[in-house]
């Protein structure tokens, strides 16, 4: 089959239009490149990570291949014949990923969530475990004595003044409901910081889940479109 014949300027622009579209599929296969090394799978938050940023870099891939097959035969080089063809199947092969991206993106935003709560548990335990030490202490001390004794270890440098303390029962009290209070703000702290981590999260994975399956959708339909550039012709 011949090559269709095509004005002088319309060759150029062809080859103007195409160019961005290799251009741009370069530079999507180089952030790829660059998002994905060094490889962490098994860390779910690397790969929803890496997964998001590929999905933000898709309109890039979007956008070439309409580009790239723009014209279909007309005005093509020699060495398009196998470009054309193997950037026909890279469509399928992107399209796969983003289908097989979605399920793996809403387990490892699962995951993901469970490992910054876990951190955020864990400082929390963190942050009231001396207080609550110092909780369990004075509730085991029912004396007088025994309650200036904590006090003393509490306040090494003014034992003399603990020891003139008049109404250490009133003072462990007093220490208890404003221990009791701090641990309570900074639980409720903790399950405010939780909630919005969470919300951030889902927010962006459903962003994420949404873009990549109407990705995938569209890189089918380019595969299917392209079936000219997979059945071969020479130039």
């Amino acid at each position: 089959m011949q090559d269709i014949q095509v004005p002088a300027m319309g060759r150029q622009t062809f080859t103007l239009l195409r160019g961005v579209g290799y251009f741009l599929l370069a530079l999507f296969l180089l952030d790829l490149l660059t998002i994905v090394l060094p490889f962490k799978f098994t860390d779910a938050v690397w790969e929803l990570n890496t997964f998001g940023q590929i999905v933000e870099r898709v309109p890039l891939l979007l956008l070439s291949f309409p580009l790239i097959f723009f014209g279909e035969y007309s005005a093509r080089m020699k060495w398009e014949q196998i470009a054309t063809k193997v950037i026909s199947w890279l469509a399928l092969v992107m399209a796969v990923f983003f289908f097989l991206g979605v399920p793996l993106g809403i387990v490892n935003t699962f995951r993901v969530q469970t490992i910054r709560q876990g951190d955020i548990i864990a400082k929390t335990a963190q942050q009231n475990s001396p207080l609550q030490a110092i909780a369990e202490r004075l509730n085991k001390s029912s004396t007088d004595n025994e309650i200036r004794d904590v006090l003393k270890s509490l306040n090494p440098q003014q034992q003399s003044l603990v020891a003139k303390i008049p109404k250490p029962q009133e003072v462990k009290k007093r220490l208890l409901t404003e221990i009791n209070t701090s641990i309570n703000q900074t639980q409720s702290q903790s399950d405010e910081i939780k909630r919005r981590i969470s919300n951030a999260l889902w927010k962006d994975s459903v962003k994420w889940v949404i873009a990549a399956t109407l990705s995938a959708l569209f890189l089918v339909y380019v595969w299917i479109q392209s079936k000219w550039a997979r059945v071969g012709i020479n130039y």
